[in-house]
């Protein structure tokens, strides 16, 4: 196996590069200096019993395989377009002033650029076909202990219920596949636990760069990235033998390995994580470019929402004897920003002012003869919208949402603006909304009915159907006369196929 040479340089050394590289580019300390390079959004996740907020961090890389920290300006990011604009993506970096002696560069702005030798970003496409995952156990030099097995983290990839193999197929309803996803044994680091964590458990963020360098470089001669020049292996999920800082990691790494340079999907695992099937599901999505979810209480913890794994991931999960909490689907959203679901088909997207009436069955139903999903626009917007899905507590994953039990089923609403850190909110009828979206607030159920007078949009659920719900769909300042005050809406709709 070959693999293209990368430097052991720790992480700080090469900043110091790069910030002499950019000071002498500088005309006076206050003059601008620019880079580009592949960014990469990297999500990080405390604990299940943490209370700590959810952390973000962005690489740059060069071109040289440099890896560059960065911190981006709120200003610069929204300008951007949000974090999914910029995810994955070939960028400009601009620097303002003097940014010698900083351990983490400032961007004060950034543009996506065309990429020079590379097809589009994959953040753009679609997440279909078979996506073979890789899991590199490495150790700390001065930590022996091996908290599972090697046929621990091979039988996760199974095609079995319960095993990550059979939860993307369920999840994306066979869109995807992990098929030919593999595990390399325990490998040494070259050095101590302290060297890539300084302060274990605490706020200071591990060397992610270094732990991800040396963990592939270990794994090297066991095992083909390129998977036989084939493209390489679709992701790469790093489990380590110890406590990293506060948190699991999920996001993308560009690197070049076995002569494959792309965007890797990239998780990085303790072993609370990996001891969650749930948590590695929900790393794994951040590695598929999926943000997390969020309620609509308005504080900034984004793990208050039962309703999708990239949110409480292991929250009101299905519980297995091997790999502990499993994940749940992901809201509707976020299944059609991967591509599973299909407009026209799966997917009502209301055309304008009307009023429409639509059957819509449960998200985790393997078949549907009708739609999983509504999609309904505010003030005519394609990147503020409502979603409508139904939810049903029943299946290998779903089976513990929040509701009765026994295969109760209720129609769930996300609020999703592009741009957002955490694009879907779920709607709650209570006011303030709850800490945590488990209560009745949230779950809309058969004469029940959602109304945005601003935004001119009544969601009513009309009726229950022998596989999900009939739901009436209002949208227009004109339609809010005919029959909404007397609550007769028995003549508001057309009927959706």
């Amino acid at each position: 196996m070959s693999r293209t040479p990368q430097t052991s340089t720790p992480i700080r050394v090469a900043l110091a590069v790069c910030i002499l590289a950019l000071a002498s580019q500088m005309a006076s300390p206050l003059s601008a200096a620019t880079m580009t390079g592949w960014l990469s959004v990297v999500w990080g996740d405390p604990g299940p019993e943490s209370k700590e907020a959810s952390h973000l961090e962005f690489f740059l890389t060069a071109s040289n395989g440099l890896a560059t920290e960065l911190v981006i300006s709120k200003t610069a990011l929204a300008t951007a377009g949000g974090l999914m604009a910029i995810n994955q993506r070939f960028v400009e970096v601009v620097f303002e002033g003097d940014p010698s002696g900083l351990v983490k560069l400032r961007a004060d702005s950034l543009r996506v650029l065309p990429s020079p030798d590379q097809p589009e970003s994959v953040a753009t496409e679609a997440v279909l076909g078979s996506k073979p995952w890789v899991t590199l156990a490495c150790k700390f030099s001065d930590k022996s202990i091996e908290p599972e097995n090697l046929s621990y983290f091979q039988g996760m990839y199974d095609n079995a219920p319960g095993r990550l193999d059979h939860y993307w197929r369920e999840v994306s309803y066979d869109a995807i596949d992990i098929v030919g996803s593999t595990a390399v044994n325990w490998k040494n680091l070259p050095n101590s636990h302290t060297y890539y964590v300084p302060t274990p458990g605490s706020g200071t963020t591990a060397n992610l760069s270094q732990l991800f360098q040396d963990c592939t470089a270990a794994a090297d001669p066991f095992i083909d990235f390129s998977l036989g020049s084939s493209g390489g292996y679709e992701g790469i999920n790093l489990m380590f033998n110890d406590q990293l800082d506060c948190c699991a990691w999920g996001g993308s790494r560009w690197a070049t390995l076995d002569g494959v340079s792309k965007s890797w999907r990239t998780t990085w695992d303790p072993p609370w994580a990996f001891a969650q099937e749930g948590v590695i599901a929900h790393e794994m999505g951040h590695g598929f470019g999926l943000p997390h979810a969020n309620n609509s209480d308005g504080d900034t913890n984004p793990y208050d929402s039962p309703w999708d794994v990239m949110s409480s991931a292991t929250g009101y999960a299905v519980n297995d004897l091997v790999y502990g909490k499993l994940g749940k689907h992901v809201t509707s959203y976020h299944k059609d920003r991967l591509g599973w679901l299909e407009e026209g088909a799966e997917m009502f997207v209301v055309p304008g002012e009307g009023f429409f009436r639509v059957t819509i069955d449960p998200l985790g139903s393997a078949t549907t003869s009708t739609y999983r999903m509504a999609r309904i626009p505010i003030g005519g917007s394609s990147s503020h919208y409502y979603t409508v899905e139904v939810r049903e507590a029943v299946g290998n994953y779903e089976a513990a949402i929040p509701g009765t039990g026994g295969g109760d089923r209720m129609v769930i609403i996300h609020e999703v603006l592009i741009g957002r850190s955490e694009p879907a909110w779920v709607v709650d009828e209570d006011d303030p909304p709850a800490n945590y979206a488990d209560t009745e607030g949230v779950m809309w159920r058969v004469g029940e009915m959602f109304v945005d007078p601003a935004a001119e949009i009544v969601i009513e659920v009309e009726s229950q159907t022998a596989t999900g719900f009939r739901v009436g769909i209002l949208l227009g300042a004109s339609m809010f006369g005919d029959g909404f005050e007397s609550g007769d809406t028995s003549a508001w709709a057309t009927s959706v196929p």
